[in-house]
């Protein structure tokens, strides 16, 4: 899609060698350079000797050179000759030779004139072309750093054509070519420029055939702009357009420049392409590999519990088991697997809740003993096979918390530390107060954790690489991001002695005054001391 332009400013002027006017200007230019060589040398005749005359016209041809044309130069030294011979051979004021060796002096003269001319002329050129060859360098290393910098297509165009604005003090548009019809105006210089329906024409012919269009071309030359395909593999991938102040300031030196910023930045706006396509490919693949990691995992524990389940209850329909102490265990067994089901759709809830910044704490001001117990009474029968030791201090403050999502917090911990740890080991919550915060720590004794993994295992679904531990990989996330949403950290690091401890460390706030706590409202040990 393209937009309708505003001209550029005509009053502005092309970065070009400056104009040396026209041949008659040239001309009468070098003729009062010779005027007034000859006035400055009647002047100090009295002072001069004959060489030095010879001298001074041949001081003034060389000035002409290097202010006029090669015509102009050679104009000035027969205008040397003739001046000279009029005005200071005899007999003065005429053409006429009274010594014929002054005609050798005259031949001299002007060879030497032509010679001083062609030469200036020469060291002119070659100053002019180093000039171009210093300031094409220039844009293109200018142009070569920001271009480095980009990091997507408008990046690109932004650095093209203020590139080639500077360099040619023109009006610049960069074009991303998304077919060979449509064009997307990315990038102008200076802002807000645009191209009419004609211009775009000449844009639209670039993109289709891959070669440069309008001014100073033999295609559409008619047109007011420049437009240079950006192309990559034999692909057009943008057009840059220029609108010079006239044709003269985009010659052939100046075309091949702008031709030579168009190939660094269709390099640039290729690598661009393939880092964009490469990104969304690991995108892809990372997001494949989530969604399988997800559907395998939560298909293998949604299986799970439902079989045991499903057993269990069509065992209880058995008419043939009637014996209690069965029927209690297999009652209790499908109890067991539907907290565990109830769980994993609610981590799998919270997670979706989390992510999607839909979840406020609510905070209520409570003992931390009393969010630990209520994880553990959810956890009653996992930890039935497990001492947990809890030291929680009397005098630790209350927490500013939400009690439902910080419970949920020291379940995903405790249960996390079931599943790594063999039946006997003991588990150990501990709390102190550390300056404004409060830390607590769940710590166990299973195989810790892996050496280098104490941050992956926060990642979503990523879980322990050992047979018979089973889960979503949720927990952990879940649990460092309600800590997070608190104001408080969640770290992971193996314990001395082995095994694993997780770190927990909430702020501390300035609690209400609480009545004196009654007795045996204490939460118990569970399976001996700390």
């Amino acid at each position: 899609m393209t937009s309708a332009p505003e001209r550029a400013d005509p009053d502005r002027r092309p970065a070009r060698t400056p104009d040396l006017g026209t041949p008659a200007r040239e001309y009468l230019r070098a003729a009062g350079v010779i005027g007034a060589t000859t006035a400055l040398a009647a002047a100090a005749r009295a002072l001069l000797h004959v060489p030095d005359v010879e001298m001074l016209f041949l001081l003034g041809v060389m000035v002409v050179a290097l202010t006029s044309g090669r015509r102009a130069s050679t104009l000035a030294a027969a205008l040397a000759v003739v001046c000279y011979d009029f005005f200071f051979v005899p007999p003065p004021f005429t053409l006429d030779v009274a010594d014929a060796r002054y005609v050798l002096t005259f031949a001299m003269m002007l060879g030497i004139g032509v010679v001083i001319g062609t030469l200036t002329l020469r060291l002119r050129e070659q100053r002019r072309e180093a000039i171009v060859r210093e300031r094409r360098t220039a844009a293109v290393y200018a142009l070569g750093k920001e271009l480095a910098a980009a990091m997507d297509s408008t990046g690109v165009g932004a650095a093209c054509v203020r590139a080639v604005a500077e360099a040619f003090d023109c009006a610049a548009l960069f074009f991303l070519a998304r077919d060979r019809d449509t064009l997307d105006a990315v990038a102008s210089a200076p802002a807000d420029q645009s191209l009419g329906t004609g211009e775009l024409a000449v844009a639209r012919w670039a993109s289709e055939h891959g070669r440069p269009a309008g001014c100073g071309t033999d295609a559409l030359p008619g047109e007011s702009v420049l437009c240079i395909p950006l192309r990559t593999w034999g692909d057009v991938l943008a057009v840059i357009a220029l609108r010079p102040v006239n044709e003269r300031s985009l010659g052939g030196e100046q075309q091949e420049l702008v031709e030579a910023l168009a190939r660094h930045a269709a390099v640039a706006l290729d690598r661009v392409r393939l880092a964009d396509e490469a990104r969304r490919a690991a995108l892809r693949a990372r997001t494949e590999e989530l969604r399988s990691g997800l559907l395998s995992s939560v298909s293998h524990d949604l299986r799970t519990p439902l079989a045991a389940i499903t057993g269990a209850g069509t065992l209880l329909l058995d008419d043939g088991v009637n014996d209690p102490a069965i029927r209690r265990d297999l009652a209790a067994t499908v109890v067991d697997e539907a907290e565990r089901l109830e769980r994993l759709v609610s981590n799998l809830l919270d997670m979706t809740r989390l992510e999607g910044g839909a979840v406020e704490p609510k905070r209520e001001w409570v003992p931390l003993t009393e969010v630990v117990g209520a994880a553990m009474n959810r956890l009653e029968r996992p930890l039935a096979a497990r001492p947990v030791a809890v030291a929680i201090p009397d005098e630790l403050p209350l927490l500013s918390v939400d009690p439902i999502l910080v419970q949920q917090l020291f379940v995903n911990l405790l249960e996390n530390a079931t599943k790594h740890t063999p039946p006997g080991s003991e588990i150990a919550v501990r709390a102190a107060r550390e300056g404004g915060m409060v830390a607590i720590e769940v710590a166990d004794r299973g195989p810790g954790l892996p050496e280098g993994e104490e941050e992956r295992i926060f990642d979503r679904f990523q879980r322990a690489a050992r047979p018979g531990v089973r889960g979503v990989g949720l927990g952990l996330p879940i649990a460092r991001a309600i800590a997070q949403a608190h104001g408080g950290r969640l770290t992971a690091a193996n314990r001395a002695g082995g095994g694993a401890v997780f770190r927990l460390t909430l702020p501390v706030g300035a609690p209400p005054a609480a009545p004196p706590e009654p007795p045996g409202e204490r939460l118990p040990e569970r399976g001996g001391g700390p």
